[in-house]
Order: structure tokens, then sequence, then C-alpha cells
């Protein structure tokens, strides 16, 4: 005769509230998705913009001067917000990574709206951990600022973007410091706009 599980001594839990933080934990996931796609949209019209004023700067020896501030500006701030959105994901990662450890621990704990009590959770989310190991389908995700933690392979790739973005932000900043400091006499030569104008008069 098969026995009948043996009743959890830890207090029970609704099946409503286990299906509940689940959908918390999915929203988390398409936050983090948002977030990306935004961050990204704005980073890749900041990065149109500081080619747009580095081409008209140049092209108008007058607004050199305004142009290199206005280029420092926006790649100053576009770095910091490259650094800001890799922090965001790692928050987003250690936020879902929080949320799945509760939702297998509250597994065996659900009760369903069934009477029998031959009804138990089959713990699907740990059984699919486990089989994406047994796939070495995983590997350490996080940076120094968190704890590693498991993820798919693919999860590092989330940090590609971010990077290169960082990167290229730093080079243009880099660079317009370099062109600012080996050009002196000529960007400071037109502080203003206003300048060329007046010097036109004067003579």
């Amino acid at each position: 005769m098969a026995q009948r599980p043996n009743r959890v001594s830890a207090p029970r839990v609704s099946f409503e509230e286990y299906k509940l933080y689940y959908e918390s934990a999915e929203k988390v996931t398409e936050r983090r998705l948002s977030m990306n796609r935004w961050n990204y949209s704005v980073l890749v019209a900041t990065l149109l913009a500081t080619g747009g004023v580095i081409t008209w700067s140049s092209s108008h020896k007058s607004f050199l001067f305004v142009g290199i501030c206005g280029v420092l500006i926006l790649s100053g701030t576009a770095t910091l917000m490259c650094a800001l959105w890799i922090k965001q994901i790692d928050d987003f990662k250690a936020l879902n990574t929080a949320k799945f450890k509760i939702i297998n621990d509250m597994a065996p704990l659900v009760k369903f709206d069934e009477e029998d009590d031959a009804v138990v959770s089959f713990r699907c989310f740990e059984k699919e951990w486990v089989e994406l190991e047994r796939l070495q389908a995983l590997q350490r995700v996080g940076r120094r600022r968190i704890a590693p933690v498991r993820g798919l392979s693919s999860s590092t790739a989330e940090y590609f973007i971010p990077r290169a973005m960082m990167f290229i932000f730093l080079l243009v900043f880099g660079g317009t410091c370099v062109f600012a400091a080996s050009s002196w006499g000529d960007v400071t030569r037109h502080l203003s706009p206003f300048s060329a104008v007046r010097v036109g008069v004067e003579q």
C-alpha cells in the first residue's frame, strides 16, 4: 500500500499567494527588459546628438568652444548613465534571484484547493534549475558589488551593451579633452560665438 506523503509541519501557503508572488517575479523581469530598452534608446539618442554637435562645431569655428563643452557634458552624463544602468541590472538580477528562491521555498508548502492531501507541489522551478545545472547551462553572474549568482550563460550578455556604450562615451570624452588641450589657442580664441562678430565689427 502506497504511503501518503507526510504533512509538512510548517504552516501551509495559499496557492493564490504563491501565484501572485510568481507573477510579481515575472513583472520584475518585464521591468528590467523595459528599463534596458529605455536606457538603450536614450544613450543612442545621446550618441547621435554628440555626433551632431561635433559635426556642427567643427564646421563653425566660432562655436568650437561651445561645441567642446557640449560634447564633454553629453559624453560625461552618458558615461554616468551607463554606470547607473549596470547597477540597475545588478539590482534587478539580485531581486529576481531572491524572488525565485522564495518561490522555491514556498512550493512544498502550497495548499491547493483540493482536499486530498496527496496533491503536492511538483517543485518545477527547483527541478528546472537542477536540470539546467546538469546541462551546464548556468554560470556565475554578477559583479563585485553584489554576491555572484548562478544564471543562464546568456545573462552576462545583458552587460555587454552598457559596457560598450560606456567605453564609447569615455573614448569621446577623452578624445575631446586631448583635442581641446592640443588646440587650446584655437579653442580659446572664440570663447563665445559673439566674439567673432565683435572682432569683425572692430576691424
